[in-house]
Order: C-alpha cells, then structure tokens, then sequence
C-alpha cells in the first residue's frame, strides 16, 4: 500500500526539480541579455556629434560637450542590445533640430554663468531659446544690456513675444510686453506709472469708443470707477469675474479721468434706459 504513496512522492520531486531547473535557465538567460550602455557610446561618439551638429564653435571642453549632449544622446540611442552606428544616432538628433537646439541652449544656460559666457555661447543661447525664456529672460536682458548687444535684445523681444508670457501692456523702459498686473515688468523690474499705462491704452479715448460699442458696460465703468483692459480689450468689472488665466489689469478712473468721460456718461444715460 506505501508504493503508490513512495511513486507519488518521486514524481513531485522529479516535477519540482525540473520546475527549478526550468527556472535557472531562464534567469540564465534574462542575465545574458545585454543592452548597449549609452554613456559608453556618449565617450566614443561625442567629438563626431558635436562636429556634424555644428557645436564646435561654443568652444566647451570634452566633459561639458558630454554634458550638454547626454540627455538629447541617451534618448537618441533608446534601449537597443546592438549597437547604432554615430550616423543613425546623429540622424534621430537631427530629425528635430530645432527643438533639440532649445534644449541644449537652455542646459548650456544653466551649466554656464551668462557674465562668463563667450560672445558665441550667449549668442546660442537667445538665439535657439525657446519656452526656458519664462525662467531666463530677465537674466538674459540683463547680460545683453551689460555687453551693449542690442541685437541680442531684440532678438530676444521677438522671443518673448513668441513663447514667454506675453503682456498687452509694453514695458517703456526695455521695450517687452512684459508689463504684469501689478504694473511691475518682469524683464526689467520697471514700475510702470499709472499715468504712462493710461496713456499707452490711449485714454480716455479708449473708453470713449468703447462707449459706443457697450454703452452699458461703460455706464458700469464709470460709476464703479474703474475697469480691467486684457488682450481683449476694455472689460467691465462684473465681466471679469469669470475670466481665468489672462493677464487683467486693474485701471482705476482718477477725477481728471471721470471729468473728461462725464459728457458721454450723460449722452449714454439719456440714450439709454
């Protein structure tokens, strides 16, 4: 009677040893299975990256080279088992040159102080910045002015415009639409005047005209004694509640102000109910 139970016993053993040996075999070969190491690559390919994408010049030294490329370069490679060739790896850095560019100008920006840079490496940097000069545009401006390099700074103005946080109101002092809601411009500090703002929005003309267009939105205005001007344009106060995310700002009506708009206040009140 024990022999069926002895037979038994055997065979899971037999099982349980195959199933172990199963087992070592395929972590055997999970640990065969090796992938390139970029960084290996990154030591033998960075001087051909640098020359074909133009990079020479910036006049870096071997490990900033490395530095500056190594993010964009181990994208580049992927996680492959056979190695590329510099020239495919070279092909998938340049498929977006531009984008890639923005990304190296703005990793040389943080690895290098701008007062330290070369006239090259700060011209790289304005001229290939993209989305970063939210961050670096003050600092920029700021290196521009002291080098005298009013083309950087203009340059640097059409960047803004295009990806930085674009204001309706233009800074009088450095030229940006920069200007914030608190009247502060975010280039160059200046605090613009209240009066300076009222006369770049062009009033009272503007709420003139725009009495023509909204008579009750002006009458609101007027006897609230102040309005919020946008990209939009003139918006009354109750009109602003729900307007999120845009740059508002707060334009309070002084008594010349009241006194030159008071004439179209009555010309709005008799023409309207």
């Amino acid at each position: 009677m024990r022999l069926p139970r002895i037979r038994k016993a055997r065979e899971e053993k037999e099982q349980e040893s195959e199933s172990k040996e199963t087992e070592k075999k395929r972590k055997t070969r999970t640990k065969k299975e090796k992938f390139v190491d970029p960084l290996e690559l990154l030591n033998e390919y960075w001087n051909d990256v640098i020359s074909t994408l133009g990079l020479s010049y910036l006049g870096l030294s071997e490990d900033e080279y490395k530095e500056l490329i190594k993010e964009p370069f181990i994208s580049a490679v992927g996680e492959v088992k056979t190695k590329p060739k510099v020239s495919t790896i070279i092909g998938r850095l340049s498929a977006n040159r531009e984008d890639l560019f923005a990304v190296l100008a703005t990793k040389l920006a943080v690895m290098r102080d701008l007062n330290k840079m070369t006239d090259g490496q700060l011209e790289f940097v304005v001229y290939y910045i993209k989305e970063a000069i939210k961050g670096l545009g003050p600092r920029l401006y700021e290196e521009c002015v002291r080098r005298k390099r009013d083309d950087l700074i203009d340059l640097l103005r059409s960047k803004w415009s295009q990806y930085g946080i674009n204001s309706p109101v233009k800074c009088p002092k450095c030229g940006f639409n920069a200007v914030m809601p608190d009247y502060i411009c975010y280039i160059c500090r200046y605090s613009v005047p209240d009066k300076e703002l009222k006369k770049q929005i062009g009033m009272p003309h503007l709420l003139v005209e725009y009495a023509k267009i909204d008579p009750s939105g002006f009458r609101e205005i007027y006897t609230s004694g102040y309005f919020y001007y946008g990209w939009q344009g003139v918006i009354p106060p109750s009109k602003a509640k729900g307007l999120t995310g845009e740059l508002l700002f707060e334009v309070v009506l002084s008594k010349a102000d009241k006194e030159a708009l008071k004439p179209f206040y009555i010309d709005s009140k008799n023409q309207s109910p």
